[in-house]
């Protein structure tokens, strides 16, 4: 009898210690998913069929979006809701990777054959073609306003040259340059359409970044009127390497990211910056490789970058770098004052408070 009482404690003692681990390992698996809640709390996501490339930041709470399948749209509320809206032009699918908004219209415009450039009221949201271009090599990569009236576009080399279109009417009309009135594209030379951020505007400059065969940076003056080239040390050579994004601290000091496209985690000559003008550029050694998207908050030399393979963060004009989300992102925009982040890429949208993603 004392035998089998001595096998009954055991036999509970078993029992509570199972149940025990499985309260343990169930109270890990709560306190897990309530850290993840957390995580999420901070942001607003919203899932869309289409790929989104193009953004625009207007305010903290309003951002426009350009995107494939004939999409372009806008949230007015953070993000919360975004609203949806189809080009309907004949029979064609297109896709949009160029975005820029002025105080009263939209501009967006497609990459390929037609490359189509729609100016789109705010209001009333109806919208009218302000240029269009056809050829088998037609392909625009990005577009950005100085103000109201001065805008640019630019696309790769039909023959010698980068494509670069500019308005000086507000977007009623747009004129491409003459090859004359351009350096020369190496042959293999072009522009990348990431993220519709290898151009950066600053005052009446204008710099925009190739890559490919030749990775080059190129600088407008007078809003276009002339225009010098200067190389730049960034891994080059095949056709998915170079420069895919640039963005300006000054119109002195200002960097470049990029790296190979099929390698993203190679930082070698992936990341660099310039404090001249872009006339000589410094590589930085650490980075997080291949970037589609880098952007300075406003006023400040704290960047963020981010590319598929996460969002990242630099509080020291790119010394070091910190992985602030293992959530990748083809591009984003910050709002003016600093104070709101919006994200896009594959069937997805995503804004967030920089005071909730980045680190201090």
């Amino acid at each position: 009898m004392k035998k089998q009482f001595y096998i009954l404690l055991i036999l509970l003692s078993i029992f509570n210690l199972s149940t025990a681990q499985k309260e343990v390992k169930d109270l890990s698996l709560n306190e897990n998913k309530r850290s993840l809640d957390n995580q999420t709390k901070w942001k607003s996501k919203f899932e869309i069929e289409c790929s989104i490339r193009a953004l625009e930041v207007e305010s903290d709470s309003i951002c426009w979006f350009a995107g494939s399948k004939n999409k372009f749209g806008f949230t007015e509320n953070f993000g919360k809701t975004w609203k949806e809206i189809n080009i309907k032009y004949d029979t064609f699918n297109l896709e949009f990777r160029s975005i820029s908004v002025t105080t009263n219209f939209v501009f967006i415009l497609s990459v390929g054959s037609p490359a189509l450039l729609f100016k789109i009221d705010k209001k009333t949201l109806n919208y009218k073609l302000v240029y269009e271009e056809t050829g088998e090599k037609t392909f625009y990569d990005s577009m950005q306003f100085w103000d109201d009236e001065n805008g640019i576009a630019v696309g790769d080399p039909i023959e010698n040259c980068m494509s670069i279109l500019l308005t000086k009417d507000g977007g009623n009309t747009w004129n491409k340059l003459a090859c004359e009135n351009l350096p020369l594209a190496r042959e293999g030379e072009a522009a990348f359409a990431a993220s519709n951020t290898n151009i950066s505007l600053i005052d009446k400059m204008a710099f925009i970044v190739s890559g490919g065969e030749e990775a080059n940076v190129l600088v407008g003056s007078e809003y276009g009127k002339t225009w010098k080239k200067y190389k730049a040390p960034i891994v080059q050579g095949e056709k998915m390497t170079g420069i895919f994004s640039i963005d300006n601290l000054s119109t002195s000091s200002a960097i470049i990211a990029g790296g190979d496209w099929t390698t993203k985690e190679k930082t070698e000559k992936a990341m660099a910056i310039t404090k001249d003008g872009g006339v000589s550029w410094q590589l930085i050694k650490n980075n997080p490789g291949y970037i589609s998207c880098i952007q300075f908050i406003p006023k400040t030399t704290t960047l963020v970058a981010c590319s598929t393979t996460g969002i990242y963060q630099s509080n020291n004009y790119a010394e070091t770098w910190l992985k602030v989300s293992e959530e990748g992102y083809y591009s984003f925009r910050i709002s003016k004052n600093g104070e709101h982040l919006y994200f896009s890429g594959q069937n997805k949208l995503m804004s967030v408070k920089s005071t909730s993603l980045l680190s201090k």
